[in-house]
């Protein structure tokens, strides 16, 4: 007796859904893990440091700066540099590259899986550098704040919004913020180095003041942004299951990494 395979309805649903789709399940499945942060408390202690940096360490450290030695200065621009985002993204660029030339010691499975964290993790690192970027570059545009070559004819308050000159872009600094992205991205993917990544931000902010183009409160403000930026798509990140997961606190923490089973005579071969 023949029998006629039965033809799946219109509305069935596809074995390869969505990445849209699949996003959502994502964040419908974590629902009710969120927790509210102290976002409120966080912006006031944000806005006291840049606050007391302006009325406090502004002035003389602005002046100060015009008679360090020719060689710290030296050393700071050439270090400074690696605060600008063309650097920064292709960096990132890089290790993307190599990270996923190196998923070929692994079984196909394995490979997948490890570039797929790989990717992830690039991708969060170089939207937070990029949103920050955006975001510091709109207000420095609009804030139009004299720099510090400027310091004898402004003071610390010259404000000129919509200049559009460089002179007049002075906060918040764009390099820091680039910076505090960068290496808030770094602590919240790897908590057991923060305390490095933390050093190393401050000490790059830092060269902003010594090469004479950026106030104390300047970089202080783009430390700040691009380290809230960091965190508020570690945040977003983790409403989907991506990179991080939300935590008791509400805090994003990084996804564990979940080892597959390898045929170890292929791996062994490989190596």
């Amino acid at each position: 007796m023949d029998t006629e395979t039965t033809p799946p309805p219109d509305n069935a649903t596809p074995r390869q859904s969505s990445p849209w789709r699949r996003l959502a399940r994502r964040y419908a499945l974590r629902r009710n893990r969120h927790r509210p942060l102290p976002w409120l408390g966080y912006a006031l202690t944000t806005i006291n440091i840049v606050v007391l940096a302006l009325l406090i360490f502004d002035a003389p450290l602005g002046e100060a700066a015009m008679d360090l030695s020719p060689r710290l200065i030296a050393i700071a621009g050439a270090v400074t540099d690696i605060g600008r985002l063309a650097w920064i993204l292709a960096a990132a660029i890089v290790a993307l590259a190599l990270g996923l030339l190196l998923t070929w010691r692994f079984s196909r499975a394995q490979g997948r899986y490890h570039a797929a964290r790989l990717v992830r993790k690039v991708a969060y690192v170089g939207l937070s550098v990029l949103a920050a970027s955006i975001v510091v570059h709109i207000l420095k545009y609009a804030i139009g704040r004299a720099r510090p070559p400027l310091y004898g004819q402004y003071g610390i308050f010259g404000f000129e919004p919509f200049h559009g000159d460089f002179l007049f872009q002075s906060f918040p600094s764009a390099h820091s913020a680039h910076v505090g992205a960068l290496f808030a991205a770094l602590a919240l993917l790897f908590p057991r180095f923060r305390l490095l990544f933390a050093g190393i931000g401050l000490w790059l902010g830092a060269t902003r003041i010594i090469i004479g183009v950026h106030y104390p409160s300047d970089v202080a403000a783009g430390l700040a942004l691009g380290a809230w930026v960091a965190f508020a798509v570690a945040i977003l990140f983790s409403r989907f299951g991506l990179v991080f997961s939300t935590g008791r606190d509400g805090w994003p923490k990084p996804r564990p990494r979940f080892d597959l089973p390898v045929d170890r005579r292929k791996f062994v071969k490989k190596l």
